[in-house]
């Protein structure tokens, strides 16, 4: 009868190699994955000292800035990220396209998000009433629209919905309902420009309102009626599927190739891919 022996040092490699693969292996993928890239997936996305809302926002990136994953809530909605510029913070998984699952990535917060004190200036809570919208929020606490936009992270101006609570930078309290225009007392040394800046609007719109032959010509005690300046408009988007290309696309849409291109800053109209979002002029 033969008795097989094998060599102590081919038991050591064996050995060695049953460690790798269950203990170094993964941590070598877990380390890999969190130095894999994802780009911005929507028009403009808030950087955040923390995973939540309620933490200071450090920087806004723009559609299709690369940014480099580091980690991840133990939900993957928030993704812990370091920019271009060397800076580490926290975005919303939505709004990021990776080029690896997130699911890979270490988990580098695991508790609930603490949140952070409101700033020096201080602030209050506001629920949206029914038919209200951010501007004509912004005009009841005489701040602009797009100053309430950044503190909460909308996206869309256009897009708040009644018993949606907001955060009022710089307010203390919540003014009363208010039953009509909101008119304002010229003081002296103001402008048309700097009371439309505070008041979230434009200097045309409240001009045209007030029926000014000549904008530059107010006068203190002037009483001027403040209107809304209408919201910017929304690029359109699209998700390219598979089989698309960018003739039937532009066609689909009413635009054309040429302007798609300009719009994506694509160097070859044929090359998309599904999955890509463009954004359509």
């Amino acid at each position: 009868m033969f008795k097989i022996t094998f060599p102590r040092k081919a038991i050591y490699i064996l050995l060695i190699t049953a460690l790798f693969l269950t203990v170094v292996a993964p941590l070598y993928q877990a380390s890999a994955q969190a130095g894999s890239t994802a780009w911005v997936n929507t028009g403009r996305l808030n950087v955040r000292t923390g995973p939540g809302v309620n933490f200071n926002i450090i920087t806004s990136l723009l559609r299709n800035t690369p940014v480099t994953m580091l980690g991840r809530t133990s939900d993957a909605a928030w993704i812990q990220v370091a920019l271009p510029s060397g800076v580490q913070g926290w975005m919303r998984s939505r709004f990021l396209l990776p080029n690896t699952p997130i699911g890979n990535l270490p988990i580098t917060w695991t508790t609930t998000p603490v949140p952070q004190p409101p700033p020096p200036t201080g602030g209050t809570f506001y629920i949206v009433q029914p038919g209200e919208n951010l501007f004509r929020i912004g005009l009841r606490f005489g701040l602009p629209w797009t100053t309430i936009a950044a503190a909460n992270n909308i996206f869309n101006p256009n897009f708040v919905f009644a018993g949606q609570r907001l955060f009022i930078p710089g307010a203390t309290t919540t003014p009363p309902p208010t039953g009509g225009p909101i008119v304002h007392i010229v003081q002296r040394g103001e402008t048309l420009r700097n009371i439309a800046a505070r008041y979230g609007t434009t200097w045309q719109a409240i001009a045209a309102a007030n029926n000014l032959a000549n904008p530059n010509f107010i006068f203190p005690g002037q009483r001027l009626t403040i209107v809304q300046a209408a919201p910017p408009p929304q690029p359109r988007t699209y998700t390219v599927q598979r089989g698309d290309n960018l003739t039937a696309i532009a066609a689909r849409f009413g635009s054309t190739v040429q302007a798609i291109m300009t719009a994506n800053n694509l160097a070859n109209p044929n090359f998309i891919f599904p999955g890509q979002v463009l954004t359509i002029p």
